[in-house]
């Protein structure tokens, strides 16, 4: 337990840096968690799908640890900054705990032929990938979560095929994957009839943000369990300015509970929070202009129907534009008018 001066900060877990791991760290999200780890357990793949903070891999690690009760073991492949399935693919066998691979004894030899052709361009690492989940499953439930699965483009065509080879194969190994709706998770999602993955897509769980109730009673409940002194007109304040995602709230309530000033902990949080945003808005705007800072910042300014965008560039190149956004919930429409429904993320489209 982290302490400062000798006194206890917290007995709880709801406010952290990372991801939640066990069910008492979860906080709300129970139809969601119900739904997934069901689905799990019936052999159906899972997309859980949210912006960055809502707590999407907060939910697949908890429901992996309560399928353990059901006989499953996991692995966790964090996929950020993988640009190609070569890349998820060695993250992935990397990704491999030892205790799995001390129990496949003389197959692990095989592995290291394989390693040798790969180097050679003889056999993709994606075979090996494809193999080596196959073994891993043979003996036991397996599942693999792939977090954040929408930066993945290069080689997308092997990695369909290989899933689908799976999804027929092998019964004991399913896929629990997150991201935003957008490169590989949309084509997961929204497969063409010649797509081999077409009839065979996971269900969808969408995270969004907590209502305004809600993000009121987990800041509260935190800072009670770590004994803060608070206001409900502090909570109320901390809702207002950082909004309703997990994620940024708990910037505040971990500063709360080394004990900051509200006053201070609000100030770092929404600093360290719209700092963060940022970064994911230059990425979505990536190699298409100053035009796509422009509509940002329209919409972030003022809320912007369709004639408000003053941007020289085609109509579907903007609708283009508007739908990725969306994919990725930065954004929404309300009777034809777009707004970005984060604060966070409003103060960081005006920095743009």
């Amino acid at each position: 337990m982290l302490t400062l001066g000798g006194k206890a900060l917290w007995g709880t877990k709801l406010f952290r840096q990372g991801p939640c791991e066990k069910r008492d760290e979860l906080f709300d999200r129970d139809e969601e968690l119900k739904r997934t780890v069901e689905a799990l357990k019936n052999n159906t793949w899972v997309a859980i799908l949210g912006m960055r903070m809502s707590g999407k891999t907060s939910l697949a690690k908890v429901a992996a640890n309560v399928l353990r009760k059901e006989g499953f073991s996991h692995i966790y492949v964090d996929l950020r900054g993988a640009s190609k399935v070569s890349d998820m693919s060695r993250r992935i066998v990397e990704s491999i705990p030892k205790s799995f691979l001390d129990r496949m004894g003389d197959y692990l030899e095989k592995i290291k032929v394989w390693e040798v052709e790969i180097s050679l361009r003889k056999v993709s690492r994606t075979r090996t990938m494809e193999e080596l989940l196959t073994e891993l499953s043979r003996k036991e439930k397996l599942l693999v979560i792939l977090d954040e699965v929408q930066e993945v483009r290069g080689g997308i065509n092997h990695l369909l095929l290989m899933l689908a080879r799976l999804r027929n194969s092998a019964r004991n190994l399913s896929f629990l994957f997150t991201g935003s709706s957008i490169g590989l998770m949309d084509t997961l999602l929204n497969p063409s009839r010649k797509n081999p993955m077409y009839g065979r897509s996971p269900i969808e769980i969408e995270l969004g943000p907590w209502s305004e109730k809600t993000a009121f009673r987990f800041l509260k409940e935190g800072l009670e369990k770590c004994s803060v002194k608070h206001s409900d007109d502090e909570i109320e304040e901390a809702v207002k300015v950082l909004g309703t995602l997990p994620g940024w709230l708990s910037f505040y309530g971990i500063r709360r509970c080394l004990g900051k000033s509200h006053e201070d902990s609000l100030r770092d949080s929404e600093s360290e929070a719209v700092d963060i945003a940022l970064e994911e808005l230059r990425n979505a705007i990536k190699e298409r202009g100053e035009w796509a800072k422009r509509v940002l910042r329209t919409i972030a300014a003022y809320g912007a129907r369709w004639s408000d965008f003053d941007v020289d560039v085609s109509d579907s190149t903007l609708s283009d534009f508007l739908k990725t956004l969306k994919k990725l919930y930065i954004i929404s429409e309300e009777s034809g008018t777009y707004i970005i429904p984060d604060p966070i993320y409003r103060r960081a489209a005006l920095r743009l």
